[in-house]
């Protein structure tokens, strides 16, 4: 889900915002794992249908329904419970009236059983207030979808029985036999079933939300990076390391790591990971240490493609004051290097003799990172002596040292 108003931001300063997903996918999908990049995480799907049916729910619901009132059954355990500790509210204080002396154990016991009642009904009205919040609250974050697809299924159904949001029939009632009312428990606590374990409204996990703030803040580093390199500026080292370190502390949230894997489809490509996740291939740690590297790669990338921007750029402010062929041979040069950055066979004079250079497609790469094979005039591979014995490898030259050889420079 990219940021609107850092994307409108972005364009109203004339600076380029970067489909980081799109460049940092081209990468990746040379590996073995690209089945998995393109399929949607069971925990995204048992989410979604969560959601769907809540939502179905509440727009079936009568408009004059106040859907935060409480059940019969909620007011009959209500009662139930007020009547017992009044009782014994009342049996506490008979009982204190016969002692003369004030400071006796036994007449504080009788004062601690009434404090106790006072403070049951303190809890429990102040339990209901929030429970009541709490079902307005969800229904609303359910139907601007701002729950995280990365809660656990099991949280997330908990919650929607807990609220009564149950609607698997899908007749706009929550269905009976998931109806869990409250429970008065000891102390003013209020508890509910659900699939036969009673669960303290105390204890219960609510889902998280989105992190959109990090999601932001992926944005705004991409960004950062994409416009010093179109700006001409040197990588910046320090703002690397930096980067790299928030993102130790960011990840460490398994909320904030949940919510960048299983919801932002627009950023870096993690259905993989979430899949790896869910079938138990990766442990937490290993798709938190996934997720940094991708990210990495991510900012790395924006700031090459704006380096690539700004050598565009340069190379039209500088074509006025070049010749006609000197124009013309620049254009030459500019579509070989728009091949060669695409993967295709390139051919250029390389000093005296005729040179190609072809991608090496036979390892995975992260993007940026390419390598190239090359052959003299006459199809022979450029080889290298390697190991011990020595043999014979073709050499791996990198982008730069291509155009090096092959005397792909704007003049």
């Amino acid at each position: 889900m990219a940021n609107n108003a850092l994307i409108q931001g972005a364009a109203g300063t004339g600076k380029k915002f970067l489909d980081v997903g799109a460049e940092l996918g081209k990468g990746f999908m040379l590996s073995a794992a690209a089945n998995l990049m393109n399929q949607t995480p069971a925990r995204t799907k048992a989410n979604d249908a969560i959601q769907q049916k809540v939502n179905g729910y509440m727009a079936k619901m009568k408009t004059d329904m106040d859907f935060t009132s409480f059940t019969p059954a909620e007011t009959k355990s209500m009662r139930g419970f007020l009547l017992k500790e009044r009782g014994k509210y009342t049996d506490a204080a008979k009982r204190a009236a016969q002692f003369k002396d004030t400071t006796s154990p036994e007449y504080l016991a009788e004062v601690d059983i009434m404090q106790g009642v006072n403070n049951s009904f303190t809890n429990l009205s102040s339990q209901l207030g929030s429970y009541k919040k709490g079902k307005v609250d969800y229904a609303s974050s359910m139907q601007q979808g701002l729950y995280s697809k990365g809660n656990d299924p099991s949280r997330s159904r908990e919650s929607m029985i807990a609220y009564g949001f149950y609607d698997g029939d899908g007749d706009g009632r929550s269905d009976s036999r998931y109806d869990s009312p409250f429970q008065i428990q000891e102390g003013g606590n209020i508890g509910f079933k659900v699939d036969g374990n009673v669960i303290d409204y105390s204890d219960m996990a609510e889902p998280f939300v989105k992190d959109t703030k990090f999601l932001n803040s992926l944005n705004s580093t991409s960004e950062n990076a994409y416009n010093n390199g179109a700006a001409g500026k040197n990588d910046n080292q320090y703002a690397q390391d930096s980067y790299d370190q928030s993102l130790d502390s960011a990840l460490q949230n398994e909320d904030t790591l949940n919510s960048i894997i299983y919801d932002f489809k627009s950023e870096v490509k993690l259905d993989d990971v979430g899949n790896n996740l869910d079938n138990g291939t990766f442990t937490i740690e290993q798709a938190r240490e996934e997720v940094k590297s991708r990210l990495l790669v991510a900012r790395n990338q924006a700031f090459k493609d704006g380096k690539k921007e700004y050598d565009r750029e340069q190379a039209k402010v500088d074509a006025p004051k070049q010749t006609s062929s000197q124009i013309a041979t620049a254009k030459v040069v500019t579509k070989k290097l728009e091949l060669l950055d695409s993967g295709q066979q390139v051919t250029a004079m390389g000093g005296s003799a005729l040179r190609t250079a072809k991608l090496n497609t036979e390892v995975a790469h992260d993007p940026g990172e390419e390598f190239y094979w090359m052959t003299d005039d006459v199809g022979n591979p450029i080889e290298e002596m390697v190991g011990e014995p020595p043999k014979l490898y073709k050499t791996n030259f990198t982008r730069d040292e291509v155009i090096d050889k092959l005397n792909l420079y704007k003049k």
